[in-house]
């Protein structure tokens, strides 16, 4: 999910943006997002695709049923790297440098336009995201008068006409 959503609730056209790019990934990688059978808690897809990406050793994480040892002498590699560059792109954190959906199928469809280079997608760093702990900031809804809830109840009385 997109970390505005996650964070606020926002559903926005950048948060299907998003949402495109974790597939795009999961299609390169043959991967599914968040899922992993050897530890309880793991990095998302989206977060190790980065790590790879930025270490340039993107290869590593390309399903191998994509079969790419077949097509030596063709730029099928060169195409899947730009499957998971423009899946990154789609998955900045900050939903305003995510291209629009109509510019991430336009990055796709044409091979030779350049692609800039994709910011750090969310959760990489605890400090990036706007989930901080809000226990220490006094303004906060939620810490008005140390209550522990802000929750109150209402009583209604319907009567039939």
């Amino acid at each position: 999910m997109a970390p505005e959503y996650l964070a606020h609730g926002q559903l926005t056209e950048k948060a299907d943006v998003y949402s495109f790019g974790v597939l795009l990934l999961e299609i390169v990688t043959g991967s599914q997002n968040n899922r992993s059978k050897t530890s309880e808690y793991s990095d998302s897809l989206v977060i190790v695709a980065w790590k790879h990406f930025q270490q340039g050793r993107a290869e590593e994480l390309f399903d191998p049923n994509l079969m790419l040892h077949n097509y030596p002498n063709s730029n099928m590699k060169y195409e899947v790297l730009r499957v998971l560059h423009v899946g990154l792109l789609c998955t900045q954190e900050v939903p305003s440098l995510r291209p629009s959906m109509s510019k991430a199928l336009q990055m796709l469809a044409k091979k030779d336009e350049h692609l800039p280079s994709p910011t750090n997608p969310p959760f990489v760093d605890e400090q990036t995201m706007a989930l901080n702990d809000t226990s220490k900031n006094p303004s906060h809804p939620l810490n008005v008068l140390n209550s522990d809830s802000i929750a109150s109840v209402s009583h209604s009385s319907f009567y039939p006409r």
